[in-house]
């Protein structure tokens, strides 16, 4: 099994698209988008990725965790190939599988890669924090312009509170040769941008996580009980009267079930292969009914972002729905046995070995996997290098016992 480092040219590829990652913007040229500078920075880092393993002749082909993400990415092509928008699919599973290739793949043969670049992210993310911070303030952070404060970089506050909640779950695993002060400072700033983004989905998240991460560490004592009861139930109550109210007043809740019951629509139209990857935005437009519509529903597809039609259409807002309506019954099996499979390994690699950076990196990801639930991001660059990369390190450690000595020691204090 491979270890240390890339070559240093991409060695450096891979440091610099961490570092920009937060501060990508979308670039528009007709019906296509660009994500610039993270694509063309995945393209290279992609190219060096095949080169090194030609030039190499490594032959490590992806085992167990790694190679059902490769079944998944396979059903992907698989879907595309019969999709009901055949470019709209090609490009999307271009991306995706770019994302894998990059993320999953670099980091299962290169695991000492993850600490230097998850500091990386997370120092360049307290900047975009911070941008954010500015831009609501010029608005008095009123709660209504905070879906605006992070963009252009961020094109929804949901997108941005899901990284935000995802880093600040891992920043106690990450090794700080800056002393305890830098993740206590980090922590401090992500949560003052998480409670302005005004994300209740995130924050149900972290809460729910949270929860079972002290039952997990305290092995389920009387304390753990204890406060997993108070955090679940404190999180339901919250939880339940804000959707009780934002039925009856919220519009986006409302085209949330709009959205859904298109997708179990389609999945009966189509319950093999789906309508493609990518086209849920498009396809459900037709499969709307009049009585579960919106005044946010659309009847036309966005060619492009704006604050004018902020909220309207996009996804299934649902990474689980969305696998279903776009890639069918097995993809959506596929899904899940992804989420299960791999918090289902690290929590058996956190028995065997008590490795608390392990547990904080299985509640990073059980938080995008819950807030998935209500919002579908896998597809940005953000999201991806996270979750692919916390992938990839469970794979890496499943197949060698040695994981832990071929990346640095951690740190695990708040």
């Amino acid at each position: 099994m491979p270890s240390g480092f890339p070559p240093p040219l991409l060695h450096g590829l891979y440091r610099t698209l961490f570092l920009l990652l937060p501060w990508s913007v979308e670039l528009h040229f007709g019906s296509w988008n660009l994500l610039a500078p993270t694509e063309p920075l995945l393209l290279l880092c992609g190219l060096g990725l095949l080169a090194t393993g030609w030039r190499q002749q490594r032959r490590l082909v992806p085992r167990g965790l790694a190679g059902f993400s490769a079944g998944w990415i396979a059903w992907l092509a698989l879907a595309a190939s019969t999709s009901s928008m055949p470019l709209v699919s090609l490009k999307y599973w271009v991306v995706e599988a770019g994302h894998w290739g990059v993320f999953m793949l670099g980091l299962y043969w290169w695991p000492a890669l993850w600490p230097q670049l998850i500091r990386i992210l997370a120092l360049s993310m307290a900047g975009a924090v911070l941008y954010a911070l500015v831009h609501h303030g010029q608005y008095q952070f009123r709660a209504d312009q905070a879906s605006l404060s992070p963009m252009p970089f961020f094109s929804d506050h949901t997108l941005y509170s899901a990284v935000l909640v995802m880093l600040l779950l891992l920043l106690p695993q990450i090794h700080w040769k800056q002393g305890r002060w830098l993740p206590w400072a980090l922590g401090s700033l992500y949560v003052l941008g998480l409670s302005l983004a005004v994300s209740r989905a995130a924050w149900l998240s972290l809460l729910l996580a949270g929860a079972l991460g002290l039952a997990w560490h305290w092995r389920w004592s009387w304390r753990a009980w204890a406060v997993a009861v108070v955090l679940v139930l404190g999180a339901g109550a919250w939880f339940q009267h804000s959707l009780a109210r934002r039925l009856a007043a919220d519009v986006s809740s409302q085209e949330r079930l709009n959205r859904y019951a298109c997708a179990w629509r389609m999945a009966g139209e189509r319950p093999w292969l789906g309508f493609g990857p990518g086209t849920f935005a498009v396809q459900y437009l037709p499969f709307q009914r009049a009585e579960d519509m919106t005044r946010i529903s659309i009847r036309a597809p966005i060619v492009r972002r704006s604050p004018d039609n902020y909220g309207r259409g996009g996804g299934a807002h649902s990474e689980y729905w969305q696998a279903l309506v776009e890639l069918g019954w097995p993809g959506l099996a596929l899904w899940l046995g992804l989420v299960l499979g791999s918090l289902g390994l690290g929590w058996q690699q956190y028995r065997q070995r008590r490795d608390t950076a392990q547990l904080f990196r299985i509640l990073a990801l059980l938080s995008f996997f819950l807030h998935a639930l209500v919002n579908n991001f896998l597809h940005d660059a953000r999201v991806a290098a996270l979750v692919w990369g916390i992938l990839a390190i469970i794979a890496q450690g499943a197949c060698n016992k040695t994981t832990a000595e071929a990346v640095e020691p951690t740190s695990v204090s708040p």
